[in-house]
């Protein structure tokens, strides 16, 4: 199930609050695997608009009450069980869930299952500096994002797409993602798409047949809706995330 949750009075009011540490990251982020206190992050593909990040959090382990003031967030279950919380509420997740975060707002991720929880993070736009943390149990509230001692060369345990082009990476979270080019509607019915669940757009456009834009760089689909519905593409480059049969 997809879900978007949407910046509320209660986090602008704190937002307002708060200021950004926009220091500049220097390092390379695309070769490094950044330590976390609940785990880690690395970078598996992205543009200059928009980042795909794994996420692995340790049983019981949960990031920061954070937001981006600037950026949107997507997170996508790929294995494992989560609590999303965000100030208003909170949300039990299980693999392919997959929550649309605006800009602006504050959200917090348990893992709450025994052998923790992996996650696609997608960030339009690529903004690791774009941080504010309003709550963290690991006393980070006052710094920003991660600095070079918490990081370390990439090796080849940590899978990743070497390029932005039509590949695969398979079982990741008992997941497969694919990156595709789409120029048809048919395309979707590629041999290593007839499985996908669910969609990122990493370039181009996705229109109606009517010609309005409906998905973008950063947004994601269903394939169910993609299936069912009279889309066009225009120059479209596409994650895909299925479950592992």
């Amino acid at each position: 199930m997809i879900r978007h949750i949407t910046s509320s009075a209660l986090d602008r009011k704190y937002l307002a609050l708060r200021s950004v540490d926009s220091a500049p990251i220097t390092v390379d982020l695309s070769k490094m695997v950044v330590k976390k206190p609940w785990g880690y992050e690395h970078l598996l593909t992205g543009t200059p608009l928009v980042e795909i990040w794994h996420l692995f959090l340790d049983k019981n382990h949960s990031t920061s009450m954070h937001c981006h003031p600037n950026k949107k967030t997507v997170l996508i279950v790929l294995s494992g069980k989560a609590i999303f919380s965000h100030l208003n509420g909170s949300l039990e997740l299980e693999p392919l869930d997959t929550v649309i975060i605006d800009s602006g707002v504050f959200h917090s991720t348990q893992a709450i299952s025994k052998n923790g929880l992996k996650l696609i993070e997608v960030e339009t736009p690529p903004m690791k500096s774009d941080l504010i943390r309003l709550e963290d149990k690991y006393g980070r509230v006052d710094i920003g994002y991660e600095g070079s001692e918490k990081m370390k060369l990439v090796n080849t345990s940590y899978v990743r797409f070497e390029d932005h082009s039509n590949c695969d990476i398979k079982n990741i979270g008992n997941c497969n993602i694919n990156i595709s080019f789409l120029e048809h509607k048919k395309d979707i019915n590629k041999k290593n798409l007839k499985n996908s669940d669910i969609g990122v757009v990493l370039s181009g456009f996705i229109k109606s047949n009517t010609g309005k834009i409906t998905h973008n760089t950063g947004d994601v689909i269903s394939f169910k809706d993609l299936r069912k519905n009279k889309f066009n593409f225009q120059n479209v480059s596409l994650l895909s995330i299925s479950r592992k049969k």
